[in-house]
């Protein structure tokens, strides 16, 4: 199996490098191609694979998508149009092109890419762990092709079919929650420095409580359990989910999200 990956910047070197710790990943030809020769050479250093970039060959896309039997689209969204039109006839005629682009469609991908079918997901930047989330949206795309990408994407994290219609959902749920996760541990930790901890002891206790939480909801995905479980009548951590509670964390997390999804709506319409 032969992959191309087009334009591999911080998302789609993220989904490689779970991609490459996979069974399937691991046994694949892989070419991944950047904008600059300084990105390509730190990328082929990392993850020991050909990249090819732009700044040193203009064809390097064309040449990385000759032959492969995924081609993987890491550019941004308003640059996809314009890097199917440069691949025109470069990709192979079976070969499955994989957006990881917000806000362009299936309908988008399969005018730029005639002939070929064409698959969208939206992966997360833990992918690069494994430990990724990665939605994924098909029209037409046989089973057999479907099954082999989940198995290919399997690597890099927990994949998850959804109908198009709900991957504006799924981006505000998983393509970007990370970054809400992260924005809460800044706090939190922002938070302790100044109930007096140091930075350093503010960080491990945030992180820490966020991994063990993390993983706890893995083995026993049900948070509102979790939550009553930890949270003694009178206690500590009432009073603080009282104070989130007083201040709309609910309606915080919802808004946000529907912020997202929206955003994601208002790109696949041209906005």
């Amino acid at each position: 199996m032969k992959l191309a990956f087009i334009g591999t910047g911080n998302m789609g070197g993220s989904l490689l490098a779970g991609v490459l710790a996979g069974e399937l990943g691991s046994a694949a030809e892989v070419v991944a191609t950047t904008r600059s020769t300084a990105s390509g050479q730190a990328l082929a250093e990392k993850l020991g694979i050909t990249v090819l970039d732009l700044e040193s060959d203009a064809a390097a896309n064309r040449t990385a998508a000759a032959g492969a039997d995924y081609v993987f689209l890491g550019v941004k969204p308003w640059m996809i149009a314009d890097t199917l039109a440069d691949l025109e006839g470069a990709i192979a005629e079976n070969a499955v092109v994989v957006s990881m682009a917000a806000g362009v469609s299936l309908a988008q991908l399969a005018a730029g890419a005639p002939g070929h079918a064409v698959v969208r997901i939206m992966p997360n930047t833990p992918s690069s762990i494994g430990l990724g989330v990665i939605s994924l949206a098909a029209d037409g795309v046989s089973e057999e092709t479907i099954s082999e990408l989940a198995q290919l994407l399997a690597g890099a994290g927990d994949v998850i079919p959804v109908p198009e219609e709900q991957m504006h959902a799924a981006i505000a749920m998983a393509g970007s929650s990370v970054a809400y996760f992260f924005l809460v541990m800044e706090s939190l930790i922002d938070a302790g420095i100044a109930q007096g901890l140091s930075r350093e002891a503010a960080t491990r206790m945030v992180v820490g409580a966020a991994n063990g939480a993390g993983q706890l909801a893995a083995s026993d995905p049900r948070p509102a359990d979790l939550r009553i479980a930890v949270t003694s009548k009178g206690g500590t951590t009432a009073a603080a989910l009282a104070s989130l509670e007083n201040d709309d964390i609910r309606g915080v997390m919802a808004r946000a999200a529907e912020a997202c999804a929206d955003r994601s709506r208002e790109m696949e319409a041209g906005n």
